[in-house]
C-alpha cells in the first residue's frame, strides 16, 4: 500500500501565502497605498520574487486578498451582531441599528485599501472588476440579515433589498469617511445608519406580521 504524500509543501505554501498578505498590511499602514513594488513586499516577509509568485500574480492580487481578508473578519462580526439583534425577545430599530454600526467597524485599514482599489478601478478594468465582485459578495451576505432583522421589528425595504442594502453600507462608509472631523465618530455613524434605514423603509402588512 502506498505511503500518503506528506501535506508539508501545501501548508508551506499556506504559510508563505499568509506571510506575504502580513506583509503587505504593513507595508501599505506605512504608505498608505497599494502602488507599491513586489520588491518591498517580499523584503519585508523575508521571502524571494518566486515565492511571491508562487501565491500571487501581481501586487494587486495580493491587495485584494488583503481586502478580503478584512472583509471576511467584517461579515462574521457583521453576522453575529445581527442574529443577535433578530433572536432578542423583543428587538427594536436601535438594536437594527446598533448591529450595523457594531458589525461594520471604523476599520480604517479596510476602508482605506478599498479606498485606494476604488479610485484605481476608475482607470483598470481588471481592479474594477476585481472589485466588484468582492463588494457584491459582501452584500449578498448582508441582505438577508439586515431585511430579516428588519422584518422582526415589522419593517421592510421600500425599494429593491439589494439596492437597500448598498445605501444602508454607503451611509455608514459615508460617516467612517468624515469621521476624523468628529469627536463622537460612533454617534454620527448610527445617525446616519438609522436615518437611511427610516427613509427606506415602510411597516410591513399586518398580514406578514401575523405570519411572523
Amino acid at each position: 500500500m502506498s505511503t500518503p504524500a506528506p501535506d508539508r509543501p501545501v501548508r508551506r505554501r499556506s504559510s508563505t501565502r499568509a506571510q506575504l498578505v502580513a506583509a503587505a498590511e504593513a507595508v501599505f499602514d506605512e504608505t498608505g497605498t497599494t502602488a507599491v513594488s513586489v520588491e518591498a513586499i517580499v523584503t519585508r516577509a523575508g521571502f524571494t520574487r518566486g515565492a511571491f509568485y508562487s501565491n500571487f500574480r501581481s501586487v494587486d492580487e495580493l491587495f485584494f486578498a488583503v481586502y478580503e481578508q478584512q472583509a471576511a473578519l467584517v461579515s462574521e462580526l457583521l453576522g453575529g451582531m445581527l442574529d443577535d439583534a433578530r433572536a432578542a425577545e423583543h428587538p427594536s430599530l436601535d438594536d437594527v441599528v446598533r448591529g450595523v454600526v457594531g458589525g461594520l467597524p471604523p476599520e480604517e485599514k479596510w476602508y482605506a485599501i478599498r479606498s485606494v482599489l476604488i479610485t484605481r478601478a476608475r482607470h483598470d478594468e481588471t481592479v474594477n472588476r476585481l472589485l466588484r465582485e468582492h463588494t457584491d459578495h459582501f452584500h449578498d451576505t448582508l441582505q438577508p440579515l439586515l431585511v430579516g432583522s428588519l422584518a422582526r421589528i415589522g419593517l421592510r425595504p421600500t425599494v429593491d433589498p439589494a439596492l437597500f442594502t448598498r445605501a444602508v453600507v454607503a451611509a455608514h462608509v459615508g460617516a467612517v469617511s468624515q469621521s476624523v472631523l468628529h469627536d463622537d465618530t460612533e454617534q454620527v455613524r448610527v445617525t446616519a445608519v438609522e436615518g437611511c434605514i427610516l427613509g427606506l423603509t415602510e411597516p410591513l402588512p399586518e398580514e406578514s406580521r401575523a405570519v411572523r
